[in-house]
């Protein structure tokens, strides 16, 4: 049976395609004649005859051999006959198939046998030669059955597995993990002294990453962080993606609280490694929120909700740290929870003020202009931008926020313009979001803005942070190049805190470098202030930008920028952020610099 059986098959395979058949008959003679005629196939191992007499028998057979491939069957036999067995066969296996061998090969006899799923029909007396061919054609049919439903078992064994894990990393998904947290819930409930635990990870400063260099490297650093967060566990314990930049790792069956630090201060050192991709050499770290069995959780989703409040607790202390929950930390997310829904509806409603922080020229003392700085004033008591503005960032309602004040900004302006013909050079900035910035009607809404308030761009200076020149930088400049087309300049704010290349900063269309104010705070002391603030005026001037200095509180400070030729400052000892109206107030006081 050489299409049959594969001859490179090994013992073990050769034992498998062996084709077993069920002959089931009562005449003791067939049963001679089928032997004696397929001897060599049966010395070949190519065929392997199982006899039984009746119907009966041969369900007991099959039920004990678990494997039958074909089943050759009379029609008259005592206890079951075999139009009644063919009726049975189907609920044993779909893929045995049946031959029917009978005298009784009237139209009747055969109609009822097809119908009730057999492959054949054969009369008595046998012609063997037909009936090799006819076993060798079920055969065939045979394989290309199993050979089908194996292909759609597999398909559904990988559509199931494809289901739960994640596409990117292999890693268990959200659904399996749900399901892994609920399995150890349950089983704490069962057994108390169980102990197992949570670790919720984000990584730090990723989406730079992943916005810098593109999307496929982002892809190939998150299935390198998956590897590395995977020989950073036990054996027993599951890393999963949950989305994003966040994995989830569930520790089980642990013994105290130390295994669940010192694996996690294991992740954190691995995370102390740059990640090499390509030619590119990445840092990263990993912020993780702990949650412990303890607390006795009753689903999944209240587990989740605590480790990723701790996340968010540790990635406020700093990269690469870790938090474990307590209730405090429920508190503030509720908090949290809150102010967004505050902040939504004060968007809806517009309950923002602007005020404006003086800019002066240090020579001179001439006012330049004002920078524009949102505050939020509630029935409560004011609320600080350092807790209301990530909140935005990361809800996306920093776009809108974002637009409003630049509108009421441009409006201010204006109002200050027509009632100050004298002082129409005066300089307004206003703080962009790296979320603006990528918007596809970015260029459409602030010329339109423009022309609603009459405003030349060249009476704005827009504010952004260090790092969008991490962004992709080729979209980048040219978002950039596209505002100083309208002749809006552009300041790089609290120059010196973030991770930019200063390598790359000439290729930027940039015209001002804002120095931090704790460059500014550190001058008068030993901590290397001055020489921070020195390097960077020098390096503004070097590419042809000018320097202010923000957060001047002294006197001292104030003569040393003068000294060092930073061109403008800012800060409580020139003047504090005033409101419109102390603003103007302050305009029609100070000369304003041409």
């Amino acid at each position: 049976m050489n299409n049959i059986l594969s001859q490179s098959a090994t013992p073990e395979e050769q034992k498998a395609q062996i084709a077993k058949i069920l002959v089931v008959d009562d005449e003791i003679e067939l049963q001679r004649l089928i032997k004696q005629r397929f001897r060599k196939n049966i010395r070949a191992k190519e065929f392997d005859f199982v006899f039984v007499q009746n119907g009966i028998e041969a369900l007991n057979k099959l039920k004990q051999e678990g494997h039958i491939d074909v089943v050759l069957t009379d029609i008259n036999m005592p206890e079951m006959d075999g139009l009644t067995l063919l009726g049975e066969l189907s609920d044993i296996d779909d893929n045995i198939k049946a031959v029917v061998l009978s005298a009784y090969g009237d139209l009747t006899n055969i109609r009822t046998a097809m119908n009730r799923g057999a492959f054949d029909f054969l009369t008595k007396p046998i012609d063997f030669q037909d009936l090799e061919t006819t076993i060798r054609k079920t055969l065939q049919f045979v394989q290309k059955m199993r050979k089908k439903q194996e292909q759609i078992e597999k398909m559904y064994a990988q559509l199931e597995y494809d289901a739960v894990h994640d596409a990117l990393t292999g890693l268990p998904n959200r659904i399996l993990l749900d399901n892994l947290l609920q399995h150890n819930i349950s089983y704490a409930e069962r057994y108390p002294d169980y102990l197992y635990a949570v670790l919720f990870i984000d990584l730090d400063r990723f989406k730079v990453v992943n916005d810098s260099l593109g999307h496929s490297v982002g892809d190939s650093l998150l299935a390198a962080v998956a590897e590395r967060l995977k020989v950073s566990v036990r054996g027993s314990d599951t890393v999963a993606r949950f989305g994003g930049d966040e994995f989830v790792i569930l520790l089980e069956e642990l013994n105290n609280i130390h295994e669940v630090i010192s694996i996690t201060k294991r992740i954190q050192q691995k995370f102390n490694q740059a990640f090499l991709l390509n030619e590119y050499e990445i840092h990263l770290g990993a912020s993780i929120g702990i949650a412990l069995s303890t607390r006795q959780y009753q689903k999944a989703d209240e587990l989740l909700r605590d480790a990723d409040a701790a996340m968010y607790c540790a990635k406020a202390k700093g990269q690469n740290q870790y938090v474990i929950f307590d209730p405090t930390i429920q508190a503030s997310a509720m908090e949290r929870l809150q102010l967004e829904n505050k902040l939504r509806q004060a968007i809806e409603r517009e309950d923002f003020s602007l005020y404006y922080q003086p800019i002066i020229e240090v020579t001179t003392g001439y006012l330049s202009g004002f920078e524009a700085l949102i505050r939020w004033f509630t029935p409560d008591g004011s609320i600080s931008p350092s807790k209301f503005i990530p909140v935005a960032e990361e809800t996306g309602l920093i776009t809108p926020l974002g637009w409003w004040v630049f509108q009421e900004a441009c409006r201010q302006l204006q109002d200050w313009r027509n009632k100050f013909p004298q002082q129409q050079s005066l300089l307004l900035n206003i703080n962009f979001s790296t979320i603006q910035l990528k918007q596809s009607d970015l260029l459409e809404n602030i010329q339109a803005i423009l022309d609603a308030t009459q405003l030349p761009g060249s009476s704005l200076k827009l504010e952004i942070t260090e790092s969008c020149l991490l962004e992709n930088s080729e979209a980048q400049i040219q978002v950039l190049q596209e505002l100083k087309d309208l002749g809006i300049n552009i300041c790089i704010d609290d120059f010196g805190t973030g991770y930019s290349s200063l390598s790359r900063l000439h290729e930027f269309p940039i015209d001002t470098l804002k120095i931090d104010r704790s460059f500014v705070t550190r001058m008068e002391s030993n901590l290397g202030g001055l020489e921070m603030v020195k390097m960077i005026i020098a390096l503004a001037h070097s590419l042809n930008m000018n320097v202010v200095a923000e957060g001047v509180e002294t006197e001292t400070q104030l003569q040393q920028l003068k000294a060092l030729g930073c061109e403008f400052a800012q800060g409580y000892f020139l003047a504090k952020p005033l409101d419109k109206v102390a603003a103007e107030e302050f305009l029609q006081r100070s000369g304003v610099g041409e």
